[in-house]
């Protein structure tokens, strides 16, 4: 009988939580960022890694944020609309450019 009552609350459990209002509140949509557009930064992929080369392409993107990824290096994976990742090869190269 308490395992049929148990199971009974359970199966309620979501449909009293709508007719209360306690189900959970709807999530905030996170706020606009400002995005980067990639395709003028593809002339860069073969080229020799520098900081003068990561701040042009930064700012052909308009990316707010550049990360560059060294052969073997952790790195996190969030994705952030605003953020210029750069991949190198073992030789400082670029092998590829995205937004994210």
């Amino acid at each position: 009988m308490t395992n049929a009552l148990l199971i009974a609350l359970l199966l309620a459990g979501p449909t009293l939580a709508e007719k209360t209002k306690t189900a959970r509140p709807a999530l905030a949509t996170p706020p606009a960022m400002e995005g980067c557009d990639v395709t003028d930064v593809k002339e860069l992929i073969g080229k020799l890694y520098d900081e003068a080369l990561g701040v042009r392409a930064k700012e052909m993107t308009g990316a707010a944020v550049l990360r560059v990824m060294r052969p073997g290096q952790m790195v996190t994976m969030d994705y952030r609309e605003d953020r210029l990742t750069l991949e190198l090869d073992a030789a400082g190269k670029v092998v590829s450019a995205r937004c994210g």
